[in-house]
């Protein structure tokens, strides 16, 4: 009987063993899927834009199955102030306010308390995950030329890549402000332990008020 139950039960550590990946993939595309800026009124963008956010970077964890469970509990809904769209490697996520963990998980995230889009220097930082289709492993992909989409649900945002380039992870400098208006992509070079981080930069090339059209065609519901 004891022999039994031992084998029942690594048979069980070895299923999850094996399906945890999926698992966790799964949890991840519902948590950066589910929700869409169109669930959104401008007004809670501002106001969620007027609270407070931590800004903790040395507890960022990689994704594991155990933070992604944790995650899927605590990421803040009412700390998402705009959406980031990059058409041409299919990046369509909610932008939230405070970069740990739990936000990660679920979508870009701002990088400085001061940061306003269309001003200045706008940093996110995003998740390079295994499944490269997911959250930010796509800008790995990014090149001149791209257009990059921000919208506050009042303004839209246009930018145009203009530099892509893989720095150390001590060079934060690549998030403090700019007299230009920019946007600063950061994420993981790849998707294990690294000290490396890919970087792609963009240059405001136009900004307008975000009509129902233009939000349809940039930032589609999944």
């Amino acid at each position: 009987m004891l022999k039994k139950t031992i084998a029942i039960i690594i048979l069980i550590i070895g299923l999850l063993l094996i399906f945890s990946p999926f698992i966790k993939n799964g949890i991840v595309k519902y948590m950066s899927g589910h929700e869409t800026i169109e669930q959104y009124k401008a007004s809670d963008i501002k106001k969620n834009n007027e609270k407070d956010a931590t800004f903790d970077f040395e507890s960022v964890q990689l994704p594991s199955m155990t933070s992604v469970i944790k995650g899927a509990a605590n990421y803040d809904k009412d700390a998402v102030v705009g959406s980031i769209a990059v058409p041409s490697v299919d990046v369509n996520l909610l932008v939230f306010k405070g970069t740990n963990t739990a936000n990660l998980l679920a979508g870009a995230t701002t990088m400085r308390s001061d940061q306003v889009m269309g001003k200045g220097n706008y940093p996110l930082a995003g998740h390079h995950m295994r499944d490269e289709s997911m959250l930010f492993g796509p800008i790995m992909k990014v090149k001149k030329g791209d257009k990059i989409y921000l919208t506050d649900l009042e303004n839209l945002y246009e930018y145009t890549v203009t530099e892509t380039k893989t720095i150390d992870e001590t060079e934060v400098s690549v998030i403090d402000d700019t007299k230009d208006a920019r946007i600063t992509l950061i994420t993981c070079d790849k998707p294990t332990e690294t000290t490396k981080r890919f970087v792609a930069v963009g240059e405001l090339e136009k900004t307008e008020k975000l009509t129902k059209e233009l939000e349809n065609k940039y930032f589609p519901s999944k």
